[in-house]
């Protein structure tokens, strides 16, 4: 579209958005992770559910999609809520997760995925009688828990990779999969997708060679899959695989139910030998996340799994359209230094979820520029921005202080201000946006920075 032509957007609807409060004043939202529905929705919903799973499911999702994914459903005999972590119904749903999703023998539900993955890599290191886990420096584990593995868990940790913006190689995986036996950790952890990274991924073919160099190494292979639900769409495109067939190469799996599933909050635990599961359950107690009952949070994570399972290919489906026809759309807008002011992380996604980044523009000129293309059209594309800082000097002073080399007169990178993204998502709500409506706000979006003389091109 030439840079002088008028963008014309859609009002926004409310027949998009599956909220009781929505008004024709509500803009349509490109970039969200939950439903907008008020504290009091959301827990009318779980209850509707607790009341009837089956009848509440045919209602959400219609007869015929009830019935056609029937078979992927966890449905109990009986609602009940646990005591202790002992009930029925928690029982029946965290076999079906481990036994009939994952092909595991046994899991267990936490609260919070933090607790499970720790209790996952305190065991693993406890069986190997040692104290190293090794990730890549874009893990949750790294950014976002204040340094709790080491703290609370008495853990170390080893950087994989080299290249703080990829994934660690196969190769350098083996590398440290080589090293002397007392050196090696003890388990290696792989997040799949990446989310840190735009939700990029190994081939499952690479996944293989992994999970074997593990094996040969006598080393355990743990995956955050807090987005496995998203990703294994990928897999099934690019390799026919299932999810229990990306399961059996790890040797424990994590999964969340409270992102792409829409659940409260929690996540599951799950592994073929029970007396890890039992050791789970200790270190579960020992960090407080053994209450006097997870039936809330279990029932929601329950109904939203049943809800939102079957529904990733589509919404990846949609994803890569939106991205393949904003990417061409918005390829003649350049910033001042030539570059592109639109870009995606990676360049093609491998699921509903994705990194935008915008170059050559301050946050406030791309706020500014978003509020007047929702001024004209009701569409708002983003929410929240973020700077678009490497990880490179975390890496950089990791292997300076592992080889003593660290440089006192060494100054910090200067981030550019200039150079931010969001982090967002194809979900039920959003995936009911016509691809142009995507597409024709990012090129308003653009049209309105040129218009604003911050120094934006076009080609």
């Amino acid at each position: 579209m030439p840079p002088s032509a008028t963008t014309t957007l859609p009002t926004a609807d409310c027949n998009t958005v599956d909220t009781p409060a929505c008004t024709k004043a509500d803009p349509i939202q490109l970039c969200m992770f939950s439903a907008p529905m008020t504290a009091a929705d959301r827990i009318m919903r779980t209850a509707d559910y607790a009341k009837n799973p089956t009848a509440y499911l045919k209602s959400a999702l219609g007869e015929d999609t009830f019935n056609e994914r029937k078979q992927r459903f966890s449905i109990p005999e009986e609602v009940n809520m646990d005591a202790y972590g002992t009930g029925t119904h928690k029982q029946h749903f965290e076999q079906h997760i481990a036994q009939e999703v994952l092909g595991k023998h046994a899991g267990l539900f936490f609260i919070t995925g933090v607790q499970a993955q720790l209790a996952a890599l305190k065991i693993h290191c406890e069986r190997a009688g040692k104290k190293r886990a090794a990730w890549h420096v874009s893990s949750h584990l790294e950014e976002a828990e204040e340094r709790s593995f080491e703290a609370l868990y008495g853990l170390e940790r080893t950087l994989l990779g080299h290249d703080p913006e990829a994934l660690p190689t196969v190769k350098e995986i083996e590398t440290v999969l080589s090293l002397p036996a007392a050196e090696r950790p003890a388990v290696v952890l792989l997040e799949i997708p990446n989310r840190v990274l735009g939700c990029k991924t190994y081939s499952f073919s690479e996944l293989e060679q992994i999970s074997s160099a593990c094996k040969a190494a006598g080393v355990a292979l743990h995956m955050d899959g807090a987005r496995l639900w998203e990703i294994e769409p990928f897999y099934q495109a690019t390799a026919g695989k299932s999810f229990a067939e990306l399961a059996t190469l790890f040797d424990s799996v994590y999964v969340s139910f409270y992102k792409g599933l829409g659940g409260v909050s929690g996540a599951m635990l799950t592994h073929d030998d029970g007396t890890f599961i039992a050791e789970a359950k200790v270190w579960q107690r020992r960090a407080g996340g053994n209450a006097v009952t997870l039936g809330y949070e279990l029932i929601d994570c329950e109904r939203g799994y049943n809800e939102n399972i079957g529904t990733f290919a589509r919404k990846r489906e949609k994803m890569m359209e939106i991205v393949d026809k904003i990417t061409v759309a918005t390829a003649q807008f350049r910033s001042a230094d030539g570059s592109k002011i639109v870009r995606f992380v990676p360049e093609g996604a491998t699921c509903c979820q994705i990194h935008t980044v915008f170059g050559g523009f301050t946050a406030s000129e791309l706020e500014q520029a978003r509020d007047k293309v929702q001024a004209k059209s009701n569409v708002r594309v983003f929410e929240r921005l973020r700077p678009k800082e490497s990880l490179d000097e975390k890496m950089k002073a990791e292997r300076a202080t592992t080889h003593n080399q660290q440089s006192q007169g060494e100054k910090a990178e200067v981030h550019d201000d200039k150079q931010h993204f969001m982090e967002w998502m194809i979900m039920s709500v959003t995936e009911r946006h016509a691809t142009e409506v995507f597409v024709d706000a990012y090129v308003a979006l653009c049209e309105e920075l040129l218009a604003a003389g911050t120094g934006a091109t076009s080609s």
